[in-house]
Formats: structure tokens, sequence, C-alpha cells
């Protein structure tokens, strides 16, 4: 395959069907950015590249197929990725998923763990040659001020199993991924933020609590301000310094939870998640030995 030579900005966006997403994405097409789309659907996938070119007169939009479930499948949209470009500007980390109850992956994951957390996770260490290599380059992922603590003796729920609690808890280990990160990559010209999106209508809330969903549509806004901010956080000058950030919608910067700092947790977490990522499909053994580690 061969490789397109890119000079404008190269952006890959993860959840593009979604509301977050596909705003996002034609926030970022409208500045003339090369634009990636990720997603699962192929079909969800070719509609929102048609619309998204077409309102933003820019032609430059491809899409790439990836099931954030599937650590395979993952890897292999990374592999494409980089088999075809040769230049990554931006990765944006907008894919989430939220369930009431407790689904496993085929990789014997639990969904929102995996969808959430380990594929962004994964997606990201993939890439990274590649961001090192096109730097100054960004890595934007999308959470929340999660107050939720992990329990790392039950990570993924087997034992005790919340929804609520399980999509916090992932909430928490993307500000914990960020952080540890954003260490990772100080002095490679490549930064690491997250980006608190505010709420938005989105299909993010179909199996959420009756109660939740009454109050976001009372105080939901339109995905607008934090597809700008998003926009502004991958392709804008001013943030090209930023590393180990968390900002709001609206651009001001914000502190988390003092326990998403906590530097023991988010390599602990960190190890678990590699360990994790390494498994590959039909394994025999038991995800709960590499939960042991936290022990």
């Amino acid at each position: 395959m061969i490789k397109i030579n890119v000079m404008k900005k190269t952006v890959l966006i993860t959840g593009v069907t979604g509301t977050i997403g596909r705003a996002t994405a034609l926030e970022i097409a409208r500045s003339g950015a090369s634009v990636i789309l990720l997603s699962r659907n192929r079909d969800k996938l070719e509609l929102a590249k048609t619309e998204i070119s077409e309102k933003s007169a820019n032609n430059n939009i491809e899409i790439l197929v990836a099931d954030f479930s599937d650590i395979s499948s993952v890897k292999r949209a990374a592999k494409e990725f980089k088999q075809k470009y040769n230049h990554l500007d931006a990765l944006i980390n907008i894919a989430a998923v939220y369930k009431k109850s407790r689904e496993i992956t085929k990789d014997n994951l639990e969904l929102m763990f995996a969808t959430n957390h380990l594929a962004p996770f994964i997606l990201t260490k993939e890439l990274l040659d590649l961001l090192k290599a096109s730097k100054p380059s960004r890595i934007i992922t999308v959470t929340a001020p999660s107050v939720t603590k992990l329990n790392f003796n039950d990570l993924q729920g087997e034992k005790k199993f919340s929804s609520l609690n399980s999509f916090g808890g992932s909430k928490m280990m993307n500000l914990l991924f960020t952080y540890s990160l954003a260490k990772r990559l100080e002095g490679t010209g490549v930064n690491a933020v997250a980006l608190h999106p505010g709420l938005v209508k989105s299909d993010l809330t179909k199996e959420m609590p009756s109660f939740l969903k009454y109050i976001t549509r009372l105080m939901a806004d339109k995905p607008d301000k934090a597809a700008k901010m998003l926009c502004s956080l991958a392709i804008d000058s001013k943030f090209e310094s930023s590393n180990g950030k968390f900002y709001k919608f609206d651009g001001k910067e914000i502190k988390s939870n003092n326990y998403s700092y906590d530097k023991e947790l988010q390599e602990k977490l960190w190890t678990i998640s590699e360990e994790l990522s390494q498994q590959q499909i039909g394994e025999k053994d038991d995800v709960e030995n590499t939960l042991k580690l936290s022990t």
C-alpha cells in the first residue's frame, strides 16, 4: 500500500458516528485538515464521510473501521493507518459506551472497560511512534471529572457490578491514563490532554437511568462548544505546549479529583492495561490472572 504524503494537518477521530464525534469531525474538516473518521460501522462511517465532506467542502475525509470492544480490531486499524499515512498531527479519543448491565467482549473483558479505556489506550500506544515522528502533535481524550475510585481487586465488576460505577470508573481511567501518558511524553514533542465536553445530548444516554436522562434533557447543550474546543486543542498553535492538562468545553483549565493525580495508581492501571492489551484472541489464560498484578 502506498503511503500518502501529507503537508496539511492530519487528524484521526474515534467515535465519529456519535454526536460529539461527528460535530468535532465537521469542525476540524472546515479548517481544511485531512480527517480520518474511525468507528465500527462502515455504513454509518460512509454516511458521515459524505455529510462532513459536503458540509465542509473538504474532500480529504477518509474512514477507518475498528470495533473498540475487540483488541485485535483496534490493533489492525492502527496498523492500517500506519501503512497508509506517514503523518499524524492529532489523535482524538471520543468513542465511549454506557451499558446498564454487564456485558462481556470476545476478549473476556467488561464492555465499558474495553471500549472506554482499553481501546483508546491500545490505539494511542500503537500510534505513538508516528505521533512522535510528526511532532509537534497532540493526543486528546474526552472524559469527565469523575470522582469514582477504582477497585483494583474487581476492576471489571465481575464480583460486584454497578453500571454507573463502571462507567464512572472508565472515565477515571481516562484521566489516570492521560496524566500518566503526559509524563511519559515530556520532551518528545507530543502532548496529552483531556477534555470535559459538558452535558451533551447523545446516544450515550440511551441505557442510563431515567433520572439521568431527565437531567440530560433539561441541561444538555448542543455539541458545538465541545467540538470547537476539541478542534482548538487539536490544531490551534496556542495549545501546542499543553501537556497533562484537563480542559472544559469553554476552554478553561480545570482540576480533576485528587485521586486521579496519584502516580502510584496511574502506574498500576498502566501496567494492567499493558498486560491486557497483549492478549491474543483464543488465549485460554483467564483475565483474572492479569488482574492479580493489582493485589
